[in-house]
């Protein structure tokens, strides 16, 4: 009442008191209408929110599909492209655009009853301002740009509400001079809704709102310089706080998000709009973090703006902003900034030159100018030369963009500005990148732009609407290569090949450093073209001519065009029908040939002859018609090339029979239950008389007994659909037939039951269900499972006999029952599970059967002994085992060769594994330490074991002596060499064997009163003067640790001579000739003789030979001091007993002791002295050196003895 009291009093003032009647009722159905309101206010609020994104300001928004605009006309520019670098903006420098939001798709989803479809307006966008502010820490140069946009729906009608829907958006945005990167925005939106009651208009506030964004970092809408293909990224923090007031809806909360934000420039070409310069612009599609399109601008170089602009909110806004006219503000100077090397290295010092000019072309000197380069932070002042320039000298830096994208390492603006009432701008981009080359020419095919011509319109394609054609197109490639090296690029050409196959050769012109160079080529889709990629190749500077390319990889380019086919469109009905009946519109079987989506819109005309337009996303719309006629559907289907195919079809609805509406008791029911079904409702719209009843007739029997009767009670026996069908007839005898069909389900097998049988016996399971085998038995397993009647002889059983360990054997067979055999070859408990599924692929529960499988010990199988073996004789024992067939595999079998010793550590003495296999063949060294027995010993996967001790014996060899002497035949005072070199006996013991000689068989040199076991010396060999004249029996006796062996050599001593050399023999004149020797001789001995040929024999043998001075007198041949051997050996003389020479006599051959070797018994190897000791034995000569050096560790051993 209080607001119909408010309502009167605000519209009584002006009005006459006549007019009060009137008033009052325009008051109450304001009030009326409050409940709408509420709705409409929720409306606005999110139109108001949704609005702001219009202006940039509310983040990631929907992608508009619709990206493809036609334009009228082209210009083609077959010239050398300049380089689309950032602008320098100048305060009054304006940009005025219409616009429009279209909210049809919101409205639909909203709930919210209106008839409104756009809001039309205009945004002025205006630079306010140039300054410099602190953003991130850093000094920045940044525009402040001014807009005020105003929409407005006229004579609409919003939930009962007749005016217009006026939205102000007044907005400033703060960007960044360097790169045109949004910092902050500001929205102040006004919502009014104006209504009008006769000649007096009335306003509604519904909300004043300021919405203020941050973004950290700030978002780089551009990447500078502009190149098609270019992809970059931002990850970014957006700060959104709300103000403001309204009677009617809430302000929002204020908001921190985090979100990513990708642009990409897709195309090149014409956005649509006709404007001057701006025939090739620049298409930049932006996505969300989840790479959806999220809208789209044109950037138009020539007036340093979007010359259009599309985005889409979430629910469903469109915004579209399209320029109608720039106005460039008047410049009172020009500044232009010239960096070296746009494209440089990092860390590079490079010059950048700064002219100033007036607007007359003439430089302005003597001005201050401030140069920035503010990634690095480089400020600094400068003042103009005479020529109206100066050069600053910076360091290019190493810093990233704060966007990711793109083959540099980032790129920076360069600027230099003048401060005052005026600010002046000049800026320009540098590239930094870590990979640059003198020249590096790239065919760049992410660039490469495609205007499409189809009868009298033509598109630019894009990556968003695809690049595609259809046989008959005209297409017109734009074909890019750049110079993105750091110097101009000599001449070259350019070869592109066509889909056609066909090559043409352009010339390319010097390039400058990311200058880029564009040849275009046209290309007719032949009628007979395939469905798919056609390839479009272009190869630069083919001949590599230059050389100073840096990179050739790039050089060749590779662009596909998909060819496809328009849509057919297609739809299917089922007409005729009858009024009330759903009709359907099914244009599912539309098709796309070269197998993309198709989009289907249907306008059907309705009962009073209005067409309304039905989007379908399936292809397929229900709808009826409640009245009889012939009516009018048309079917528009768009592919996703955006072609288009159009049918029409007419629908004829019939006059209906009667109605009747049947109900079951269950839509689904096991097979062999019931169901009832009923008549609920009859009825016979067009019935003339209202009281004349509708009979029924069910056409099957009826558990009731009736078929006339509402009800029909059937039990289907069978499983799928079961139908039943009913006829209503009215009193014209019109009749109308219903069905109704329930779902009969199959029942799943049930009831599992398994046996075990071992052989011909049942097993039974122990108190927890569980059956016991021996591994390895073989058993069978019986399973059965019931269903019904039409299942039964079509079971399935799947049998999985070992479904833990093996679940990969699986048996199966057909039946109510299944047999399956199985062995076990592993203990432990074992499942065996089944499953049963009928032909319907029900399947019932799983039936476990737990089957407890003992394990069986291995056995070995008696052994003979073996036969007593020598030491080092080879023993041979072989083992046979016998376990189940699934350890018999797996068996470790294990010889311990001495069960007293527990090598491994682990267990006990008699269980080591020093042999693996069930074969051993070795042999003992060493008698002594040979065991007495050993033990075989085998073991499976369960730990069971069996062992058995096998006895051996190892029996000592006997050492077999052998004994020889250098001279037979000697003379008292010859030194002769006795030797047992030639031993044999088990190579354990000859390492051990002890050496006992008695010099002498006829003395008992230790008074045992045993002449001939004396150890008159122990050792392999000596070396022996004799002393004594006759024949004398030498005994050697050798012995190991438990047998020894003897052998007697006979010497024949002579009586020596006397001779003057007897007194040259005397120890005086020995050993003053010894030194002379030695010194005169072993100097000449060492100088000449290599170190190879030194020849070290074992100390005890160490000793000179006794040598006569006539002797050496008397040989001529004698050179102490010669290199060759013979001639520094003395050869002995015959002399009578005053010393005389006599004649030289054949020397009879003395007799050799014969020492026997047995065979195959291991002999004590010759060292290299041993081997010149037999040689100059067997020459009955010993040489100087080696019996030089034996006599004189004999000598050295008797002193010491």
């Amino acid at each position: 009442m209080n607001s119909l009291i408010y309502c009167e009093n605000r519209i009584l003032s002006p009005i006459l008191a006549q007019n009060q009647v009137w008033v009052r009722l325009m008051c109450e159905r304001r009030v009326r209408s409050s409940v709408s309101r509420k709705k409409f206010y929720g409306f606005v609020i999110v139109l108001m929110l949704t609005l702001a994104p219009t202006m940039g300001l509310l983040g990631e928004l929907e992608s508009n599909s619709i990206l493809v605009e036609e334009f009228e006309g082209r210009e083609v520019n077959r010239n050398s492209v300049s380089i689309v670098d950032v602008p320098d903006w100048r305060i009054g420098d304006r940009w005025y655009y219409s616009g429009f939001l279209d909210v049809r798709d919101f409205v639909a989803d909203s709930g919210v009853s209106t008839n409104v479809e756009t809001l039309s307006g205009n945004l002025d966008t205006q630079v306010t301002d140039i300054y410099t502010t602190t953003v991130e820490g850093v000094s920045t140069l940044v525009y402040k740009v001014e807009s005020e946009g105003q929409y407005e729906a006229q004579n609409i009608e919003l939930a009962g509400n007749d005016g217009d829907l006026i939205i102000d958006i007044d907005t400033i945005e703060i960007i960044r001079a360097s790169d045109l990167a949004s910092i902050s925005q500001v929205a102040t939106i006004e919502i009014d809704f104006d209504y009008q009651i006769w000649w007096w208009t009335y306003t509604i506030n519904v909300a004043d709102l300021v919405v203020t964004n941050e973004y950290d970092p700030a978002l780089e809408g551009y990447d500078f310089p502009i190149s098609v293909g270019e992809i970059w990224e931002t990850d970014y923090t957006q700060d959104t706080t709300y103000s403001g007031s309204s009677d009617y809806v809430s302000i929002p909360s204020d908001t921190s998000t985090t979100n990513t934000t990708s642009w990409e420039v897709v195309s090149r070409g014409s956005s649509g709009i006709t404007y001057s310069g701006c025939a090739q612009s620049y298409n930049i599609t932006t996505r969300n973090s989840n790479g959806d399109e999220t809208g789209y601008k044109w950037y138009c170089p020539a007036i340093s703006n979007d010359i259009k602009s599309s985005t889409t909110e979430s629910i469903g806004f469109i915004a579209t902003h399209e320029l109608i006219w720039y106005q460039k503000s008047s410049r009172i100077n020009e500044i232009d900034v010239n960096v070296e090397y746009q494209l440089s290295p990092l860390d590079m010092q490079m010059d950048a030159t700064v002219s100033l000019t007036d607007n007359t072309g003439n430089p302005v000197s003597n001005q201050n100018v401030e140069f920035r380069f503010e990634i690095d932070e480089d400020i600094r002042t400068f003042t103009t030369d005479s020529y109206g320039q100066f050069v600053v000298n910076f360091n290019t830096g190493n810093e990233p963009d704060q966007s990711d994208g793109g083959s540099e390492h980032g790129s920076h603006g360069v600027i230099a500005w003048i401060d005052g009432n005026f600010p002046q701008v000049g800026t320009t981009t540098l590239i930094i990148d870590q990979n640059v080359h003198p020249v590096d020419l790239i065919a760049n095919a992410a660039g490469v732009s495609v205007e499409r011509t189809r009868g009298d319109q033509t598109i630019s394609l894009n990556p968003s609407i695809g690049f595609n054609a259809v046989p008959g197109d005209i297409l017109t490639f734009s074909v890019p290569v750049v110079n993105r090296g750091i110097l101009t690029s000599p001449e070259t050409d350019l070869r592109v090949t066509g889909p056609d196959g066909v090559s043409t050769t352009s010339y390319v012109p010097s390039l400058s450093s990311l200058e880029e160079q564009r040849v275009e080529l046209d290309w007719e889709v032949p009628a007979g073209q395939p469905i798919g990629n056609a390839l479009l190749e272009f190869l630069v500077d083919e001949a590599e001519a230059i050389t100073n390319d840096g990179n050739r990889s790039n050089n060749l380019g590779l662009f596909n065009i998909y060819i496809g086919r328009l849509p057919v469109a297609d739809l299917l009905t089922n007409s005729p029908l009858q009024t009330f009946e759903t009709a359907i519109l099914d244009a599912t079987n539309s098709i796309d040939p070269d197998g993309g989506e198709v989009e289907c819109v249907f306008e059907i005309q309705s009962t009073s002859g209005n067409m309304e337009i039905i989007e379908d996303e399936d292809c397929i719309h229900d709808l009826v018609w409640e009245d009889d006629g012939e009516y009018l559907v048309i079917l528009t289907i768009t592919d996703a090339e955006s072609d288009t195919d159009t049918i029409e079809e007419t629908f004829t609805v019939q006059n209906r029979p009667p109605e009747i509406v049947v109900n079951a008791s269950a839509y689904s029911i096991p097979v062999l239950s019931s169901v009832t079904f009923e008549v609920t409702n009859r009825e016979d719209i067009d019935t003339n008389n209202p009281i004349s009843p509708v009979d029924i007739a069910w056409q099957t029997s009826c558990e009731e007994g009736s078929t006339v009767s509402a009800r029909c009670t059937v039990t289907p026996t069978q499983e799928g659909n079961y139908t039943i069908e009913v006829i209503a007839m009215d009193d014209d005898g019109a009749t109308t037939t219903e069905e109704v069909t329930v779902e009969v389900t199959n029942i799943a097998p049930s009831g599992l039951e398994a046996e075990i049988w071992l052989s011909s016996t049942r097993l039974t399971p122990d108190s927890r269900g569980v059956y016991t085998i021996n591994e390895g038995d073989m058993i069978e397993i019986r399973g059965s499972a019931e269903d019904s009647p039409n299942d039964i002889d079509d079971l399935v059983h799947l049998w999985s006999p070992d479904a833990e360990d093996h679940p990969e054997i699986l048996q199966e067979s057909v039946g109510q029952n299944s047999i399956v055999e199985h062995t076990y070859t592993t203990s432990g408990l074992h499942l065996a599970t089944l499953v049963v599924t009928d032909d319907d692929d029900a399947s019932s529960e799983t039936l476990v059967v737990a089957i407890e499988v003992v394990n069986v010990a291995p056995e070995i199988d008696p052994i003979g002994n073996p036969l007593p073996a020598k030491e080092d004789d080879e023993i041979t024992i072989s083992a046979s085992v016998r376990d189940t067939v699934g350890d018999i595999e797996n068996l470790v079998n294990c010889f311990d060769l001495d069960p007293e010793v527990n090598s491994d550590e682990i267990g006990e003495s008699d269980d080591d594994c020093d042999f693996e296999g069930n074969r051993f063949i070795g042999s003992w060294p060493d008698a002594q330490k040979a065991p007495s027995s050993i033990i075989f010993h085998t073991t499976d996967d369960d730990g069971e074991s069996a062992s058995l001790e096998i006895p051996i014996t190892i029996i000592n060899v006997k050492p077999d002596a052998y004994a020889s002497v250098s001279n037979q035949n000697p003379t008292i005072g010859d030194i002769v060499i006795l030797s047992a070199n030639l031993t044999t006996d088990s190579i354990h013991d000859l390492e051990t064997l002890r050496y006992v000689w008695d010099l002498d068989v006829t003395k008992d040199s230790d008074g045992n009163g045993n002449p001939s076991d004396d150890e008159d010396y122990v050792g392999q060999w000596i070396e022996w003067e004799t002393d004594v004249s006759g024949t004398v029996s030498v005994k050697l006796t050798v012995m190991d640790e438990e047998l020894s062996d003897s052998k007697i050599i006979t010497l024949n001593i002579e009586e020596a001579p006397f001779s003057f050399g007897n007194l040259l023999s005397s120890p005086i004149m020995i050993i003053l000739i010894l030194i002379i020797l030695a010194g005169g001789g072993g100097f000449a001995y060492v100088k000449t003789r290599k170190p190879n040929d030194l020849v070290m024999a074992p100390a005890e043998v160490k000793r000179g030979r006794k040598v006569s001075m006539d002797d050496a007198f008397d040989d001529p041949e004698f050179d102490p001091f010669s290199q060759d051997k013979a001639k520094r050996k003395v050869k002995q003389q015959n002399r009578n007993l005053d010393g005389d020479l006599l004649e030289t006599k054949e020397k009879p051959e003395p007799k050799e002791s014969q020492s026997i070797v047995p065979e195959e018994v291991p002999v004590i190897q010759m060292s290299e002295l041993d081997q010149e000791y037999e040689q100059a034995r067997s020459s009955e000569e010993v040489i100087d050196e080696v019996f030089s050096d034996l006599l004189e560790d004999t000598e050295s051993s008797k002193e010491e003895e």
